[in-house]
């Protein structure tokens, strides 16, 4: 059985002059311990999409619909907002693209671990602190007391994505949304994060929602890819198959379009 099961879902904003359909029908699903990626070009949709599992998005503008969107037991979209509360950092975890904008620039990362961890896992005072040290130290920071009292502009950025990912992990999720989890970082912390991401999922059963422009990312973490165009899924299957042998033009398109921007650094690198 699909630990995420989501079915002809479709996201409509309905603004001041026009309705905006920003996902269209779109059938995919998760299994326990896999990863999975949806990836397309700015403003296809992936980012929307993300958002709409969970129910996320403000409503209105934006009109959700699906035949279902089923984790575990719960239809999500047929959820309460106290079973979604429940569900939201806690089995179904999200990490997202730029971390100093997600982390509360006037809180110690001890605070917002805690609250994490609090209202997750019910651990309090000294046990918080002690799984949160745990969990800085699991992503790569080192677990000592005088980091839970520093505040986030104290963290370089691959620091600030790896306490996200401290603070998604902590009530130890069976599904993590990752959204373009590296494009904010340079290229060295990319590839740390990826490895940090791939050990989580390994150390612990993870499942993964990627969502991603990056087919390089994809191509490194991914079992099965989703390529979204205008909302609507054009093209799924294994990821290799995907990449190495793309059925739909828009896929070739992106795959192109990779080729080209791993060309022109190549050449800026030998020119420089």
């Amino acid at each position: 059985m699909a630990l995420l099961d989501v079915e002809d879902l479709s996201v409509t904003y309905h603004l001041r002059d026009a309705a905006v359909r920003a996902v269209d029908g779109v059938s995919f699903s998760v299994e326990p311990g896999e990863v999975v990626a949806v990836v397309g070009e700015s403003g296809s949709g992936k980012s929307t999409l993300a958002l709409s599992l969970t129910r996320l998005l403000p409503s209105p503008p934006a009109e959700l619909r699906a035949r279902h969107v089923r984790f575990e037991e719960t239809d999500l979209f047929a959820a309460s907002e106290a079973q979604l509360r429940r569900l939201r950092g806690g089995r179904i975890a999200y990490v997202f693209q730029d971390p100093a904008s997600s982390l509360n620039p006037v809180l110690t990362i001890g605070e917002q671990l805690r609250e994490t961890i609090e209202l997750h896992t019910g651990r309090r005072g000294r046990d918080a602190d002690a799984v949160a040290l745990d969990w800085l130290a699991r992503v790569g920071i080192p677990p000592v007391q005088r980091r839970l009292g520093a505040y986030p502009h104290e963290f370089a950025g691959g620091m600030q994505q790896r306490v996200m990912i401290a603070m998604a992990m902590a009530s130890q999720p069976a599904l993590l949304i990752a959204d373009e989890p590296t494009s904010a970082l340079d290229v060295t912390v990319q590839v740390q994060i990826l490895r940090l991401l791939r050990e989580l999922k390994r150390q612990f059963g993870l499942s993964l929602l990627l969502i991603s422009h990056d087919l390089l990312v994809v191509q490194r973490l991914a079992h099965r890819t989703v390529v979204l165009s205008r909302g609507a899924v054009v093209e799924s299957g294994p990821t290799e198959q995907v990449l190495q042998r793309p059925a739909h033009p828009y896929t070739r398109s992106l795959l192109e379009a990779r080729a080209s921007m791993s060309w022109r650094a190549g050449e800026a690198g030998a020119d420089g």
